[in-house]
């Protein structure tokens, strides 16, 4: 944004710095801002009340989708309001794999007032079937990409007991997405832990990974907070979990 930053660095409170960008800033910039602030604030209560965190590059890259929309809407009302219609059903649908394939869908959250951390995978078919799921809780606080490639790499574990051939890894964490997608890791502990991801990953006959913002991961977020309810991990075969079967029978009837 060609910002100084070693001058928002010096702001002594939240009003000197929302001041300074408001000189520094272009208009347009200034509304990028304030979107990403508003999401931060979801964000933080999503973390505190209901244990869901975005990691920051899907909360980014969600607040540019927004606002991008945002002005579209305000550009050409009349085409706007009939192409939002039409993304927004696109946009709220889960969408089943492709013949042949299955899809995994996995979520990790965090619960600061336990302590703990939890993970989830629900695995289902070409007709959006259950065919298999996960949930397990992790004690500690972890970064949310470590918990979610925790989350990637037991539905690849869980994957590989099942002996299927060709599957779809699909989560709401954009980095750990991006780095399966390209292939490329760091040192971080998520890099290491999607190291081993793509290390197993290579037994299946066809792979692919693909991100899908919250809303359209909805089943798999039900399960971490069930994770941290028991004291061990259970997996599921053939038959869903009750309190993921609304949300699984939503999935269908929407695709």
């Amino acid at each position: 944004m060609g910002l100084n930053l070693a001058r928002l660095n010096s702001a002594h409170n939240v009003v000197s710095w929302l001041s300074n960008l408001l000189i520094k800033l272009k208009k347009e910039e200034m509304e990028l801002v304030a979107v990403i602030l508003w999401n931060l604030w979801n964000n933080r209560n999503g973390a505190v009340f209901d244990g869901s965190y975005k990691d920051p590059l899907s909360l980014v890259s969600f607040s540019l989708h927004f606002l991008s929309q945002f002005r579209e809407a305000n550009r050409n009302p009349m085409a706007a309001e009939h192409t939002t219609a039409i993304q927004q059903s696109i946009l709220s649908q889960w969408k089943r794999p492709p013949a042949g394939y299955v899809k995994a869908n996995f979520d990790g959250a965090i619960f600061v007032e336990g302590d703990i951390s939890g993970i989830g995978v629900v695995i289902r078919d070409a007709e959006g079937n259950f065919m298999a799921g996960l949930a397990k809780q992790i004690p500690g606080i972890f970064a949310p990409e470590v918990i979610e490639s925790y989350a990637a790499k037991a539905a690849v574990e869980l994957l590989l007991d099942l002996h299927l051939p060709m599957i779809i890894l699909e989560g709401d964490c954009l980095k750990v997405v991006k780095m399966l997608q390209t292939i490329e890791t760091d040192a971080s502990a998520c890099g290491m832990l999607v190291d081993d991801i793509l290390r197993d990953i290579q037994s299946f006959a066809t792979w692919e990974a693909s991100w899908v913002p919250r809303q359209l991961n909805n089943v798999a977020h039900r399960v971490p907070k069930y994770a941290c309810s028991i004291s061990n991990g259970c997996i599921w075969r053939d038959f869903p979990p009750d309190f993921i079967v609304t949300a699984l029978a939503a999935d269908i009837i929407s695709d």
